[in-house]
């Protein structure tokens, strides 16, 4: 689909009703819910991946983990239990999680057959859903929290917020990985990977909608902001996109003050801990 009718799309549903159109659309027409098996694997190997950065850095298998953005099948969380960690706090500003979903994807990362009747029945399994909630200075204590291509999509304020929260109750580590590429390009193959530099932000605007809001923020930014939250950065790393002559010769004016690898990176990961 052109990335300028999914936008518009977009735009639609975020009109009242919205929130369950799309899932609508996402189970019956794009069958994007619930997750393919491969997908599931992959998301599985981020828990594993969360984990191996813990035991790397503080050691042993965290007892309490929080993950930002958990999703509608809570993948990242199951697999967190099935490898050890005590208790799972999945915690969304919207709420997406659906039961069938997160019994689908437990039978494919547990590999047992699992069936969540309730809510009460995910908490008694060790994963305690938190939505709609915002991280605050104030919530309990937790060994580790993470996110998996989420932060992208917070808002630079809310972000700050955000970390600061994260700072607040994190007492060994968190671990997040950043897309930082254009999410129309999955759809678009026309699109280039970072065709969304070359708008400005009054000219990005109305593509970017609610449901696919992106903040464009640079792995600079990132480091900038996990330090002014009080985290040490120790560990952080990016991948850099293929960048097609167009797009680097039209980039918006507000993206010319980052060196190139900063700019054209389309992925990036931060492990970072409370500076003490």
């Amino acid at each position: 689909m052109d990335w300028r009718l999914k936008a518009l799309a977009f735009r639609v549903l975020d009109l009242p009703g919205g929130t369950s159109a799309h899932y609508l659309l996402q189970r019956h027409v794009t069958k994007n819910w619930p997750r393919r098996e491969t997908t599931l694997r992959s998301l599985a190997d981020i828990g594993q991946r969360v984990v191996d950065d813990y035991q790397r850095h503080v050691s042993g298998i965290p007892g309490a983990v929080l993950e930002i953005g958990a999703g509608r099948d809570l993948a990242v969380p199951l697999s967190l239990r099935k490898l050890g960690v005590g208790r799972v706090i999945a915690s969304d500003v919207n709420r997406l999680a659906r039961l069938e979903l997160i019994s689908h994807a437990a039978r494919h990362v547990l590999r047992t057959e699992r069936n969540f009747h309730s809510w009460q029945d995910l908490a008694q399994f060790g994963i305690v859903y938190r939505a709609p909630h915002r991280v605050a200075p104030g919530d309990e204590k937790v060994d580790c929290s993470c996110s998996n291509e989420v932060l992208e999509h917070v808002p630079p304020d809310q972000l700050v917020e955000l970390l600061a929260g994260l700072r607040a109750v994190t007492t060994g580590l968190t671990t997040h990985s950043i897309d930082y590429s254009d999410h129309y390009a999955r759809s678009d193959r026309n699109v280039a990977r970072l065709n969304f530099l070359r708008y400005s932000d009054d000219q990005w605007r109305p593509f970017n909608s609610g449901k696919q809001y992106v903040n464009r923020l640079r792995h600079s930014d990132y480091l900038r902001l996990f330090r002014e939250a009080g985290f040490r950065i120790i560990e952080e790393s990016t991948v850099a996109g293929d960048v097609p002559a167009d797009v680097a010769a039209n980039i918006a004016p507000q993206f010319r003050r980052y060196v190139p690898a900063d700019l054209f990176a389309i992925k990036g990961r931060i492990i970072a801990v409370p500076e003490s």
